[in-house]
């Protein structure tokens, strides 16, 4: 098995070959932009000549992070370790690799751990940023404008996985160059992880001018990088490094772009980038179905996309099908976040999860998750709720990276901390558009129940975990907030009590235990892979797990 970038370049002789198997070109069909195979025997002084061949090892970099290893490490670097999930090895089948995170025991040799998958998507990127302003010189076509936007687009992807790898492990290697050759240095030290998403942060706001405002066709638009999505993942980079004034810039840069839903655009003045947030007025348009069944929806900024021929396969095995329960069930304390009395009728408790677990798990209290492995639902005159889950399929599901929502809320978030009156007022009006739109005939939150900046600040905590359920952000979350918790104690470190009480709602024997392990800072992130630290002798193991302290 490939355990490190090292690896990847020693297969193939004397390292001519790039990533074999990784470069991809286009399949045909513009509907099916990214349905593609691989260009199995390209030597690499053969390769870059024309404007196509540029365009495949883009598409290369957006397929690399399709691959089940990148969307398994995504899906449970966001959701295991937090309230929002269970794992059982009896009953649901739950791996020891994954229940050992989730107890809070993880050995380097966890399965789990290694970060190959996030370092192919970055080493693609690298050689797209080194080899493609060669193609200038060859291709007459391959003007410029092209370049840039190209470069824009794998600006944004590295900094993206860059910022899953800092907010998994927070120090890593820092790698800004392609490896082809067998004289380069494979010994790459970690560098601190905030220190990373700075220099991310520099690469986006030059990406940001020139990433395409809109794409062609409506996959296009929704799966591959567009300004707006440069401005969400700096947005997200932002809030995590505390930079809230920079935050709200960002998604205020978003914001010209929404337009009130049903609203008819002159067709001459239309972008292509226009965005809405989807409501809940009619069932059959609902923003379950329109978001996570039909896919690529107007509230959408950007997502990962999957069809019969590039499918997501570990969405279904971790969520389940229709005929078999997946690895992770939701908690129940999900169940609980939706029962203060302004929030039974939200939608987002009835479609998130299965609200009436099935018999044979309904004593642990697990409950099948709904979203993104749902087909429709019903509610019924009595307040329940009928199920129906996709029959077919079922591996088709793009993940959803940002949208909308997410852009309201984030900086709903930045305006409680930067804190003033006005902000406060500004925080909860974003929130009263997501909460209004999930719950159509309820009333407004008021101020008055939320006075201060730290109810403001759980209130939007709680209700990025309602809207965002199972989509891969509430551990992040909560380590964001340990990150500010830490930040006011007079050590910086070791004292996040509040992001402890919202973490150990799950653990109905070990609570104690889980508590006093994640109460060290150091322990909020994953070691280093065990293969890791053999590949890479430059590299340390992260603090809390030297010495074998698990």
């Amino acid at each position: 098995m490939i355990t490190s970038i090292k690896e990847y370049v020693q297969m193939k002789n004397k390292f001519k070959y790039i990533l074999a198997g990784m470069l991809l070109t286009m399949a045909g069909s513009c509907t099916d932009w990214l349905d593609l195979k691989p260009l199995d025997r390209m030597v690499l002084e053969d390769y870059w000549k024309t404007k196509n061949d540029v365009e495949s090892v883009v598409l290369a970099c957006y397929r690399s992070m399709a691959e089940t290893d990148f969307m398994e490490r995504i899906i449970l670097g966001g959701e295991l370790r937090s309230e929002n999930v269970v794992v059982d090895k009896d009953q649901l089948r739950s791996p020891d690799v994954q229940v050992d995170i989730n107890d809070v025991n993880i050995k380097p040799t966890n399965a789990l751990l290694p970060w190959k998958s996030f370092y192919t998507v970055i080493n693609l990127c690298n050689t797209v940023l080194e080899y493609a302003p060669e193609v200038m010189q060859l291709d007459p076509e391959y003007t410029s404008g092209y370049l840039r936007a190209h470069e824009a687009e794998v600006k944004t992807l590295r900094a993206l996985a860059y910022f899953y790898l800092v907010r998994i492990y927070r120090d890593v290697p820092y790698i800004d160059f392609s490896y082809s050759e067998d004289t380069q240095e494979f010994n790459i030290p970690k560098m601190d992880g905030d220190r990373i998403l700075e220099l991310q942060v520099a690469e986006l706001i030059e990406a940001e001018r020139s990433a395409l405002k809109a794409w062609g066709t409506i996959s296009q638009q929704k799966g591959r990088i567009t300004k707006n999505a440069v401005r969400a993942l700096l947005a997200d980079i932002y809030l995590w490094l505390g930079r809230y004034d920079e935050c709200i810039e960002a998604c205020n840069r978003i914001l010209p772009d929404v337009v009130p839903e049903g609203e008819i655009i002159n067709p001459e003045l239309a972008t292509g980038a226009e965005l809405y947030l989807i409501s809940n007025r009619t069932y059959f348009a609902n923003s379950f179905q329109r978001i996570f069944v039909n896919h690529n929806s107007d509230e959408s900024i950007f997502e990962l996309q999957f069809n019969s021929v590039v499918e997501n396969t570990k969405l279904p095995q971790l969520y389940g099908t229709a005929n078999t329960q997946g690895q992770l069930a939701a908690s129940p304390v999900v169940h609980e976040i939706f029962k203060e009395n302004v929030f039974q009728n939200d939608l987002r408790g009835k479609f998130s999860f299965v609200v009436t677990s099935t018999s044979g798990s309904a004593q642990q209290g697990f409950s099948r998750i709904f979203k993104y492995t749902g087909n429709s639902f019903s509610i019924l005159s009595n307040g329940g709720v009928t199920y129906f889950l996709r029959t077919s399929a079922i591996a088709d599901i793009n993940w959803i990276f940002y949208r909308l929502a997410d852009v309201y809320l984030m900086k709903a978030e930045a305006l409680v901390e930067r804190g003033t009156s006005a902000d406060l007022a500004d925080a909860l009006a974003l929130v009263n558009l997501i909460y209004l739109r999930s719950s159509p005939e309820a009333s407004s939150l008021l101020d008055s129940d939320y006075p201060t900046r730290e109810t403001m600040r759980e209130l939007v905590l709680e209700e990025r975990q309602r809207e965002f359920l199972f989509e891969g952000k509430r551990w992040f979350d909560l380590v964001r907030l340990a990150r500010k918790e830490d930040k006011s104690s007079p050590e910086g470190k070791n004292n996040h009590p509040i992001m402890l009480n919202f973490v150990t709602r799950k653990y109905q024997f070990n609570a104690d235990v889980v508590r006093s392990k994640l109460r060290f800072t150091d322990a909020l992130y994953l070691p280093i892979a065990e293969k890791e630290l053999i590949s890479n002798t430059a590299l340390v193991q992260n603090p809390y797990y030297e010495g074998g302290f698990y």
